[in-house]
């Protein structure tokens, strides 16, 4: 898979976006007539937790993985870009599967306390588990930014929406006679499997693109044990960009 000119990679995103708002807008049409208003407030009052808990796990790394990649890209460090993406890998992994136990066993005192309607409690703990698949989406789409391949994140994107989108009706329309916090649950389910289908798609890419010069699988732990470097590389670049802000 080639590098693509800056002109492309924006216009291949800026198309990817406009068709992926026009899916989610066209998904929250298809949501709403389902479960209606009441289902869709259970939903947004249990997307605020993620927001937190997903900041949290990716702690600022995907802007700075860009940037790194695509310094190493330049100077021809491909071993350089393989310790980025590992060490990357392997910290949004761990701390958005460590954020995602605790989340769990803590919902229950969340939606009491901080929710204002107990139902919402069923989509707190349905939307919990996307927390380390969007970490773990971010660092692979950065990586690509990095490398300027703009078209597997578009297409990623457009995958997630249609896969939420097919599931949505019958899902939910399942669920709804079992009440609406459990319709409202399924529609966040619906959501948690189109981001699991765009992130195999990711993986896939990456798997069978031809970087021949990046086998990730042949040194993962030789490449974790002398990744230090590119952590305390990571924290500083993020950093940086909180300075900036």
């Amino acid at each position: 898979m080639t590098k693509q000119s800056l002109f492309k990679g924006t216009m291949i995103l800026t198309v990817a976006g406009f068709i992926t708002k026009v899916l989610g807008f066209a998904n929250g049409i298809v949501l709403a007539n389902v479960i209606g208003p009441e289902g869709v407030g259970l939903i947004m009052m249990a997307m605020p937790v993620t927001g937190l808990l997903i900041t949290l796990t990716t702690l600022g790394l995907p802007i700075a993985i860009s940037k790194l990649v695509a310094e190493a890209e330049i100077k021809g460090n491909y071993r350089r870009v393989k310790k980025i993406l590992v060490v990357s890998l392997v910290t949004t992994s761990l701390l958005g599967f460590i954020l995602m136990i605790v989340a769990i066993f803590g919902a229950k005192a969340l939606s009491s306390h901080f929710l204002t309607d107990q139902r919402a409690y069923y989509s707190l703990l349905a939307v919990i588990p996307i927390v380390p698949i969007v970490a773990v989406s971010s660092v692979i789409k950065r990586y690509f930014r990095g490398k300027q391949i703009m078209t597997p994140i578009a297409l990623s994107q457009a995958i997630e929406q249609v896969v939420r989108i097919g599931l949505i009706f019958f899902l939910v329309q399942w669920l709804l006679p079992y009440g609406i916090e459990y319709a409202a649950a399924g529609a966040i389910l619906c959501g948690i499997i189109g981001e699991g289908f765009s992130l195999l798609y990711l993986f896939s890419v990456f798997k069978w693109s031809k970087h021949k010069k990046f086998k990730l699988h042949h040194s993962f732990i030789k490449q974790l044990s002398k990744g230090k470097e590119i952590f305390f590389d990571l924290l500083k670049m993020d950093c940086r960009q909180l300075e900036t802000a």
